[in-house]
């Protein structure tokens, strides 16, 4: 129950803002065919909300196992050897994590406290950086779940390449 909601909250994270750039990238290209107008504010706005999409989209990647891999190596081991790399692979991205939440939790702390706007439109600027300490909890949540779900998957051969054989 907690996992579907979770899913719900990251997807929606991603979606929304990544709808509001659409919209107003749309907006943005009308204005300016038509009017010959183009609206400064939506650059900034833009830049923002990717962010967030791409922070939250990075989650959602691990937890769908659509990241790109380079599984050469693992590939080629079994056993102990395959779990050691599953962890170390899995320590390595909570360890990155684990620093961006850190770093971009100060980051945004201090501007909420310096009382930071963005230039055109003045929203608050923690507001956008928010994305990357919650982006990397969720990430650090979904990197351990991913690497524990790895160790308990049985050591399957590789499909052979070429045309599958009657089995």
């Amino acid at each position: 129950m907690t996992d579907r909601i979770l899913t719900a909250t990251e997807n929606a994270l991603a979606a929304i803002p990544f709808a509001v750039v659409a919209v107003i990238a749309f907006v943005n290209v009308v204005t300016r065919y038509f009017f010959n107008v183009s609206l400064a504010f939506t650059t900034e706005l833009t830049v923002n909300l990717v962010v967030w999409t791409v922070m939250i989209g990075s989650v959602i990647g691990i937890r769908e196992g659509a990241h790109l891999g380079f599984t050469m190596l693992r590939d080629r081991v079994t056993g102990r050897a395959r779990d050691g790399l599953t962890v170390l692979v899995t320590l390595a991205t909570v360890a990155f994590l684990l620093a961006l939440l850190v770093h971009g939790t100060e980051m945004a702390a201090q501007q909420f406290e310096r009382g930071r706007a963005t230039p055109s439109i003045g929203v608050p600027q923690w507001l956008f950086t928010a994305a990357l300490p919650v982006g990397a909890a969720l990430g650090v949540h979904r990197a351990v779940r991913a690497g524990v779900a790895a160790l308990r998957r049985t050591d399957r051969p590789a499909a052979p390449l070429g045309p599958v054989a009657d089995r």
